[in-house]
């Protein structure tokens, strides 16, 4: 996956209500606990903060964690909201 820190930014700039939708979907796609995702919603600055501070490294770990089926769902999905975090 490249890392494009412009795709990121819009994700960023998101109201926290679509930040939220999101995050919710991202992380069920990726096989998240609802009720623990939906306590770190609760704090949504906290999320979008920690993702700013995020390295290239970071982000690719993070998603590549989720195995490439999942990774590729969740790219996909950003993809769907005009959002490309690269491959």
């Amino acid at each position: 996956m490249n890392f494009d820190r412009s795709s990121l930014d819009r994700i960023l700039s998101m109201d926290d209500e679509s930040f939220k939708s999101l995050t919710r979907a991202i992380a069920e796609a990726a096989g998240a606990n609802k009720a623990k995702t939906e306590a770190m919603l609760n704090n949504p600055d906290f999320i979008k903060k920690r993702l700013a501070q995020m390295s290239p490294e970071e982000a690719r770990h993070i998603v590549d964690s989720a195995g490439k089926e999942k990774s590729e769902e969740i790219m996909n999905m950003l993809r769907s909201q005009g959002i490309d975090l690269g491959k």
